[in-house]
């Protein structure tokens, strides 16, 4: 059976950070650090041959904090986030599957427990129009 475009993308974007897509967040700490892939309803335009897409995809990471001072869980979440931002942009075509990425915004989580990063992305990519399973 042939794989979309769209789900090829989602695994390489999945397999670049390191993580798991659309998971459970979990509730035990032992489960940490987890890296959570999550896409959202995408957007499309077509022309005569192409469909363009442009998918919300969000990475969020959490891990067991190192420290409980505020400076410590700041600092160990902001590193999450800069990890993450990092990851996507190592090859932000995704092996030559998105045309473009572009970063949105993100925050992060203090908790006693975890800290936590979360980035929003903007993927651009095409297939011919009509065939999903075709890069344009």
């Amino acid at each position: 059976m042939p794989v979309s475009i769209r789900e090829q993308l989602l695994a390489a974007i999945t397999l670049a950070v390191g993580g798991e897509y659309n998971t459970e967040i979990p509730t035990d700490e032992r489960e940490l650090p987890i890296t959570l892939v999550l896409d959202d309803v995408e957007t499309a335009t077509s022309d005569y041959d192409e469909t363009i897409i442009e998918i919300p995809v969000a990475v969020a990471r959490a891990a067991a904090t190192i420290g409980r001072d505020g400076d410590t869980q700041r600092a160990q979440a902001n590193a999450l986030q800069a990890e993450i931002i990092t990851e996507m942009f190592a090859d932000s075509t995704f092996g030559g599957l998105a045309q473009n990425t572009e970063y949105d915004g993100g925050g992060i989580t203090l908790n006693s427990t975890f800290v936590g990063a979360e980035a929003q992305f903007t993927i651009k990519f095409s297939h011919v129009r009509g065939d999903p399973y075709t890069l344009s």
